[in-house]
């Protein structure tokens, strides 16, 4: 190591020192109205951006980990009045606020307006500025997850994105194990024009070469879904249909430990069952949950079981950096019933062809996630992923227009094996009268995609077992 490098190195290891050291204090609290209903989506914002938080079902907002001295809240929910709380905090002190917002009325002459009613689906557009993107004057759309009516259990798509213009929405299952959206006539088929992510990093099987999505996480976990199309999109990659990211919920911020469960039970057998647990404590926050799912599905050799565990948990070390760890599991095995001729489909749509046929799915994604602030208008985000997955098609996958012939059947394999880093330096200045924001980025991707095609055992059994 040569003296420059060293220099640095110990530079880094004082300022770490000085941050772990500093003495930190809390601010927490509950927004209401006039009629002291809690206020759920209020924007709380400290110190000119610095930080941006909004507020649970229960009203509640929390800041922990923040150093000593002067600091301002600004609260803004669309339809309210906007406060402002200026406070002076003390070390190894927790502030408690109940911000009480008035509704913003004004008297007006009546008239009288004959309009449809329109409907916003749960919808709303990306801030100007939000996390560690700039979305100012480009194409998009947030969906909402606790403003939305759907069948959260079967991942209804029809439902989930009926808001957004222009998608094309291809349902190849009852369940939602897999989803299948494209933009203005794009391929819907497994959302390989969008570039696919969860928390903001790839979870396709294969980004540039093969971005086809197999695994699509379940609304239930869903706090939004963010949809960026045109000119901003061009910063996730070369997809046409833009980006398409699923933000997983958190733990609670205001409780040790939260614990939920959602069962639905359907028709032709399906059961789902959902269950998640969450929680902040000492600047950890965590939210973890397990998915089943299974089913027969409404035509003959359509069953299909699925498993699916996540597992987040954070930690604020100081005011100026937090550290992350994510990892997704996934599963799933489905019969494909096959196709019909018109014909076939006339005289019963519920009969199948093929028996022997088969589809698998394997889906394992982990990233290491480092939020620091450099200052309170500078940020730095860095988000180290990994992706192992593979799938399996099994069966007489020939034309439909001819009989099984109950022989060895086709087998094609894929294997990925992604790796890569994407860090975002965010920086608010105020060149005159109005804030302005620069923002840098750097990414780097390695992918490996192995595919196998071959015969397999005839199946006489019609299982899948010999690939497990």
């Amino acid at each position: 190591m040569n003296h420059r490098s060293l220099r640095l190195f110990i530079l880094l290891q004082c300022l770490f020192a000085m941050g772990m050291h500093a003495q930190s204090v809390s601010i927490c609290g509950q927004v209401i109205d006039e009629t002291q209903r809690q206020l759920e989506g209020v924007s709380v914002i400290l110190n000119n951006g610095a930080q941006t938080v909004e507020t649970d079902q229960e009203g509640r907002f929390c800041f922990e980990n923040l150093r000593k001295g002067p600091h301002v809240l600004i609260f803004f929910l669309e339809g309210y009045q906007t406060q402002t709380e200026e406070l002076q905090l003390k070390s190894n002190e927790v502030h408690e606020l109940n911000i009480q917002m008035p509704t913003l009325e004004y008297k007006l002459a009546a008239i009288e307006i004959e309009a449809g009613i329109r409907q916003s689906y749960g919808l709303r557009r990306l801030r100007n500025v939000e996390g560690m993107a700039i979305y100012a004057a480009k194409k998009s759309e947030v969906i909402e997850m606790n403003n939305l009516v759907a069948n959260m259990a079967t991942n209804n798509p029809r439902q989930v994105y009926k808001g957004i213009p222009g998608l094309n929405i291809w349902e190849s299952d009852g369940a939602g194990l897999q989803l299948s959206i494209g933009a203005r006539g794009l391929d819907p088929n497994r959302t390989s024009n969008f570039n696919t992510r969860q928390n903001g990093y790839d979870i396709s099987a294969d980004a540039l070469g093969y971005p086809e999505s197999y695994y699509t996480p379940p609304t239930q976990a869903l706090r939004r879904i963010e949809i960026v199309r045109g000119a901003a999109s061009l910063q996730y990659g070369p997809q046409f249909g833009g980006l398409l990211n699923f933000v997983f919920k958190k733990g609670p911020s205001h409780k040790a430990f939260e614990f939920t469960t959602e069962n639905t039970v359907g028709s032709f057998g399906l059961l789902n069952s959902f269950n998640s647990i969450g929680g902040s404590h000492n600047g950890w926050n965590y939210y973890a949950f397990f998915q089943r799912k299974q089913g027969d599905a409404w035509r003959d050799n359509s069953n299909f079981h699925q498993n699916t565990g996540y597992l987040q948990i954070s930690k604020a070390i100081n005011s100026r950096l937090t550290l992350g760890l994510e990892t997704t599991h996934m599963t799933y095995l489905a019969q494909q019933p096959g196709g019909l001729q018109d014909f076939e489909f006339e005289q019963d749509p519920q009969q199948s062809k093929r028996a022997r046929n088969w589809f698998q799915v394997k889906w394992n994604l982990s990233a290491f996630i480092v939020d620091y602030r450099l200052s309170d208008r500078t940020k730095i985000n860095s988000r180290t992923f990994f992706l192992g997955a593979q799938r399996e098609a099994l069966g007489e996958l020939g034309a439909i227009n001819r009989p099984d012939p109950l022989r060895e059947r086709d087998l094609i394999r894929g294997q990925y094996l992604n790796f890569g880093n994407e860090t975002r330096l965010i920086h608010r200045y105020k060149p005159g009268k109005h804030f302005a924001t620069f923002l840098l980025g750097v990414r780097y991707y390695q992918g490996h995609t192995r595919n196998e095609q071959g015969d397999a055992d005839d199946g006489s059994d019609a299982n899948f077992e010999f690939l497990n």
